[in-house]
Parts: C-alpha cells; structure tokens; sequence
C-alpha cells in the first residue's frame, strides 16, 4: 500500500525503495520497459466537497486514497465523485476507515499521523499522533478503539502496531515484535482483536492477532495453510478473515483462528483483470469488495462480486489508488 516509486517493475521486485523489501504498494504489474509516475510533488486538483450528495441517503459510500494527488475521493453509491478531500493530508498518503458515526480516518506516513474527517467532511475533527512512525493503515472497531499499523520507524526501524483509546490523540499502547519487520494492514473482529498483515525482514509474509487494544503487549502470529505470496489488505466479514494477494489477485477467506491457526481458505476470490489490488473493503451485505489497484497501466477502484470475483465496474481509470474504505462496511 505504501507509494515510494521506483522506475519498473523489475525494481520494484529487488527492493529499490531501501530498508528491506519493497511495500504491497509497489508491486505494480508493469512491464520491464514500462516506468512508474516517479515520487515528487502531487498533482495539483481543486479540492470540493457536495455537501448535499454526501448527506443524501447512500452518499457517501467509497472513499478511495489518491496517492498521486495526495487527496481522498468520496463517491457516491450512483458513481457520482462527491467530494475530493486535500486538508492536512500529506504528499504519502495510506490507509482509509471509517467509523460508526461515518468519520473519515485518513493515514499520513509523511506526517507520523491519522486525521480524521467529521461527516460532511468539510473539516478536521482531530489528529492522531503517531510520533517517530511510517504510518501504514487504520482500523476503528465498535467501542471506537483505533488500531494503527507502522510500516517502519521514521528512523526505518521496525515497524510496529500502535492503539489509541477512543478520542485520544496519543497512543495508549504499542505492540512489536522480532518476527516482525514490515506491518501492512489491519482489522478489528467483533471482539476488538486486531487481525494485521506483513513481513519478515527477509520478506515472508506475516499474519497476526493483536489481542487487548491498550493493554496489549504481543502479538500472536498466525500460521495459514497456503501460501500468501504477498500480502495485501485485511478485513474481517461475519466472523471470517479475509487477507489479500496482491500477486495473485486474490482475496483468501479463513475462518477464525483456532490453536494459533487460520487453516487453509474456506474460500479463494479471484478478482477477475485485476492486475495489483493493494487493499480491498467489503461492503455491509457482503456480497460486494471494493478493490484499490495499483497497476501501473490503469489505476483505479474496482468493484467484483463476493466471493465468485466476477468483475463489476470501476470508479475511474485516472486515480491512483492506494487505499479503499467503504460505508456502511461489512459487519465484522
């Protein structure tokens, strides 16, 4: 999910960024001889907010990171663009999600923070302070608990999960491990545990369960019967896990972990042409995912069907996706 560009693909896969291997973001699907929009100011956009489209009933139902513009799109359930958000969001922004009462939580590695948007999303409501932190991904559960992957240190240490108590600013518990290098993504389950992706430093693909919200002090690493070649995005859908593949294009469904284990997938979603679905959302009736993908050829926020994978529509060709949120979310 993570945008520090390289010039191909074949860069990209040898870890040109530093500090290890490269992020899911990165693994764009370009060709040897096809180049990634280099890192450097973000384009400039006129940022709006339609304040009536986002306040009419099912306006606001996906929120989509632009990295390429450093702004988050709101659309609406008719594809309509409502909103193109740009304050206090940095030139790297990440993960999105939203909460009960439909704020916007928005990451920003570049500032160590998350800001959050009040509905209509005319303004800040607070920021999340994540001091000496590559913020990477947000996830907010029922009691309004926050969880808050870390990619890396600022210092590109490793990198770690940070919680903060509800309308708390700073965190209250930060949780690491050695196992762990690079942290990816995360959700909540209905109980408030934290089910989190990532890497080894040599690159394996990690998944874990963060269990205690402000009184954690570990994490459990979670054993999977496949392989996850590259892990890109979480989510948790009526009690199951679901974990991304970016390079397979594919979303994996377990059930709940039993013994330190998710088993093998109850079942595999292939997403049908999608090329590097970075992160993906599912919506409440858990019958759709919304995909963020990052190929390097057309970028752009899909929509398939759950759990067949059969391709539905896109957002637009033109965004360069990184993070997807959707509301009202699956029920988890």
């Amino acid at each position: 999910m993570r945008t520090l560009f390289c010039t191909a693909a074949l860069a990209l896969l040898a870890g040109c960024s530093g500090g290890g291997s490269p992020p899911a973001a990165q693994v764009a699907a370009a060709g040897p001889n096809q180049t990634l929009r280099p890192r450097g100011a973000p384009s400039r956009v006129t940022p709006f907010v339609n304040v009536a489209g986002i306040k009419a009933p099912n306006g606001n139902q996906t929120f989509v990171t632009d990295a390429g513009t450093a702004t988050v799109t709101v659309w609406g359930a008719n594809g309509q663009l409502n909103a193109i958000l740009f304050d206090g969001i940095g030139a790297d922004p990440q993960g999105l999600a939203t909460d009960a009462a439909q704020s916007l939580y928005v990451v920003n590695l570049a500032f160590s923070n998350v800001i959050v948007y009040a509905k209509p999303y005319t303004s800040i409501k607070s920021t999340l302070n994540d001091s000496g932190q590559e913020t990477e991904d947000v996830a907010v559960d029922k009691t309004g608990l926050v969880g808050v992957t870390n990619y890396l240190t600022s210092a590109l240490g490793p990198g770690s999960v940070s919680f903060f108590a509800k309308n708390s600013t700073q965190p209250c518990s930060t949780v690491k491990d050695p196992k762990w290098e690079y942290f990816f993504n995360d959700a909540f389950d209905a109980s408030g545990n934290l089910f989190i992706d990532g890497q080894t430093v040599g690159g394996g693909t990690l998944v874990g369960e963060v269990s205690g919200g402000c009184k954690a002090t570990a994490i459990t690493t979670l054993s999977v019967g496949n392989t996850i070649s590259w892990p890109g995005g979480v989510q948790v859908s009526a009690g199951n896990i679901l974990i991304g593949d970016v390079n397979k294009q594919a979303i994996y469904t377990y059930a709940p972990p039993s013994s330190g284990s998710l088993g093998s997938p109850t079942v595999v979603t292939t997403l049908a042409g999608a090329v590097a679905p970075v992160t993906f959302a599912i919506e409440e009736n858990g019958k759709h995912v919304r995909t963020a993908d990052f190929a390097a050829d057309r970028l752009y926020a899909g929509l398939y069907r759950y759990p067949k994978g059969a391709y539905v529509s896109k957002l637009a060709d033109h965004i360069w996706a990184a993070a997807v949120a959707v509301y009202p979310p699956a029920r988890p």
